[in-house]
């Protein structure tokens, strides 16, 4: 069962998970973030997760909130209090599927410390996350991400290709990716996919790694995006991923 309850500022809002994931409960959230979105612009929330069914309650929880994709984008910070050891684990995961929001977790007995972290306002976004690399051709763009992307990475990656595209017509990419700790392909691949707006833009896109997933990620994103080419290559692959490009 879902129930909202309000906090001590306007731009606050908070929610109580108690069992199952009911319509009804889910639904008053739902219009209770919107209300919060139209008045405020931006909402922080409280999640006070009590007791929940297992894993896929909270998967569908989680889905039907990003499903509001106009209201998915306007919560800035999600504070998590739980004493479920499994959900707390998947913190870092949800920080980075959620690269516009700021996620931590507390205990459930931590609720004014997570409180006050919700009223701290958010710092200038300072990302080292992204890095350009000289691929030694002028009409071939390179970029590393080395950590956990965030909005400033995201936007600049998108200034790049639209540079890129009015020099050349179109941007081709080698995008490397470095393992980094609490790092999901699967959410990387999501968050490349809605956060880029640049794609028309780009002809082909070499994704370097060797994560064991990428691949297969990247053979399924390529089926996904017609008109886009994509390949993945290895490490010691960064000539035959150039030369594809070229």
């Amino acid at each position: 069962m879902i129930s909202v309850f309000p906090l001590s500022q306007s731009n606050l809002l908070g929610f109580t998970l108690d069992g199952e994931v009911d319509d009804e409960g889910m639904r008053k959230l739902l219009m209770a973030v919107e209300a919060k979105v139209i008045t405020h612009g931006k909402l922080r929330l409280l999640g006070n997760i009590k007791n929940i069914g297992g894993f896929q309650d909270f998967q569908t929880f989680w889905k039907l909130l990003k499903a509001k994709t106009e209201l998915w984008d306007k919560i800035e910070k999600y504070a998590i209090l739980t004493d479920h050891g499994w959900l707390a684990s998947l913190s870092g995961s949800l920080d980075w599927l959620t690269p516009r929001m700021n996620v931590k977790t507390f205990a459930l007995n931590e609720g004014e410390l997570a409180h006050e972290w919700l009223k701290l306002d958010v710092a200038p976004e300072v990302s080292e996350a992204l890095k350009e690399i000289d691929l030694g051709h002028e009409h071939l763009l390179g970029v590393a991400i080395i950590g956990k992307m965030g909005i400033a990475d995201y936007d600049r990656l998108n200034t790049l290709i639209e540079e890129q595209a009015a020099k050349y017509g179109q941007a081709r990419i080698m995008l490397e990716i470095v393992t980094s700790a609490g790092f999901s392909g699967k959410a990387l691949m999501e968050d490349l996919k809605t956060s880029v707006k640049q794609y028309k833009n780009v002809e082909r896109m070499a994704i370097i790694g060797d994560q064991s997933w990428l691949k297969t990620t990247v053979r399924l994103s390529d089926l996904l995006t017609p008109g886009l080419e994509l390949s993945a290559f290895g490490t010691t692959e960064r000539k035959r991923a150039i030369s594809w490009l070229s």
